[in-house]
């Protein structure tokens, strides 16, 4: 055997080996990435969940250069409404004024955005919301009376738990404590009618 058949041997044994670790490499930064969210011991919903108890609306303090999340926009004013459907359906229900900015945007357990709303979703200035896992709206629309449309907008949530984030405009510093009060006026809570 040539020396120059023994280096074309080296070279189809290397390349077997350079491939295999490139794909290890490959599989194992996937799999940590998808990881991530469930290992992160201080992700979206930790952080909602030591801000607020589960089925009651609390509003956010100010965002501050320190303590403010990336990007936050000052010029909102934000609450959070956090909720655990095995112990019941949520609802949410405001009267919101006109033409005041208000925003919704509904949360798994991994912090994922499943819905998202304005308050142009509101009937006649009434907003109500009702949160609920499938088997828990097979009861609600088995209780329905068959010659009346729901008069609430049903959301099915990905998770058990997860959390409601709402943020208010206020144009001006001098109308913050309008946006605030806005957002107080919410309800948020477990269902009356109780859980199946």
């Amino acid at each position: 055997m040539t020396h120059k058949t023994r280096g074309r041997d080296t070279r189809f044994i290397f390349f077997p080996w350079f491939f295999g670790a490139l794909f290890l490499a490959g599989i194992v930064h996937i799999v940590s990435i998808f990881a991530m969210p469930w290992l992160a011991p201080k992700d979206a919903f930790a952080r909602m969940a030591a801000a607020a108890p589960a089925h009651q609306l609390i509003l956010l303090p100010d965002p501050t250069p320190q303590s403010g999340a990336p990007y936050d926009d000052p010029a909102l004013v934000q609450g959070v409404c956090r909720y655990d459907l095995s112990q019941g359906r949520l609802r949410l229900r405001a009267m919101l004024p006109p033409d005041e900015l208000l925003l919704m945007s509904f949360h798994g357990r991994q912090g994922q955005v499943y819905y998202s709303m304005t308050d142009r979703s509101a009937t006649r200035g009434v907003l109500d919301v009702l949160i609920v896992t499938r088997a828990q709206l097979d009861l609600v629309e088995a209780n329905d009376k068959e010659d009346e449309l729901p008069q609430d907008l049903r959301i099915i949530a990905p998770t058990l738990e997860g959390f409601i984030l709402l943020r208010s405009l206020s144009e001006r510093p001098s109308l913050r404590e309008e946006a605030r009060q806005r957002i107080s006026s919410m309800s948020c809570g477990l269902d009356g009618e109780g859980k199946p």
